[in-house]
């Protein structure tokens, strides 16, 4: 029994060593999984970190995107409704005139379509060979309630017309006997050809001219960017 119980104390001994290096073993293994899952969890969070980072930046750059575009169109909606009321006072400015400067502002107006209409007549002529047309066809249509201006804007209007060419002396009107579909300005008619110089008109042709001016110096340079 002795010799049994030696036996099994080393045979109990080298299991309890063998058991011991399999715990450490086990241990061992243990801590590196460990390890390793925390390395893995770590480089997931760090990836999802940088996604993370990476999709608040871009959501970012939208938004600022977003903002940026929005502030342009507040502000182009913004100078452009500026720049309609600049014309709109303009055009208001014209129907506030005083009777005599209104009615120098339509003779000059007459003056100016009617010289415009005759050098075109010249330049179709010489230009085609075109026959000269009637220089006595001109006819001038106020609104109603410029009718009675009529005879002294065409007074005026041919006073200003000499100035212009001693050519133009000949150059006759006369009120046309319908009234103009406008609100103020006129219309000259000269055979079936019509120049509309109706203030609406005016103020639309000067705007397109005049805009990029206008616009320099209600923004200048420096507030445009």
């Amino acid at each position: 029994m002795h010799n049994l119980d030696k036996i099994l104390d080393k045979i109990l001994s080298q299991a309890q060593d063998e058991a011991q290096a399999a715990w450490n073993a086990a241990q061992q293994e243990c801590e590196q999984i460990e390890k390793e899952s925390i390395q893995r969890a770590d480089a997931v969070v760090e990836a999802a970190r940088t996604r993370a980072e990476r999709e608040k930046d871009a959501a970012a750059a939208r938004a600022d995107s977003t903002a940026n575009m929005k502030k342009r169109e507040i502000l182009l909606a913004a100078k452009v409704g500026i720049l309609t009321k600049a014309f709109v006072e303009a055009e208001k400015y014209l129907y506030e005139l005083s009777r005599e400067d209104y009615c120098d502002f339509l003779a000059h107006l007459l003056a100016d379509a009617a010289a415009e209409r005759l050098e075109r007549v010249r330049h179709l002529q010489e230009t085609y060979g075109e026959e000269e047309a009637d220089r006595t066809g001109f006819e001038l249509l106020l609104c109603e309630a410029d009718r009675e201006l009529g005879p002294l804007v065409i007074k005026a209007a041919k006073t200003f017309l000499k100035r212009i060419s001693p050519a133009f002396e000949k150059i006759d009107f006369t009120l046309a006997e319908d009234a103009a579909p406008i609100q103020g300005g006129l219309i000259l008619r000269y055979g079936d050809i019509e120049s509309n110089c109706s203030v609406e008109a005016v103020i639309g042709s000067v705007r397109e001219q005049m805009e990029p001016v206008v616009i320099n110096i209600l923004f200048p340079p420096q507030e445009n960017g």
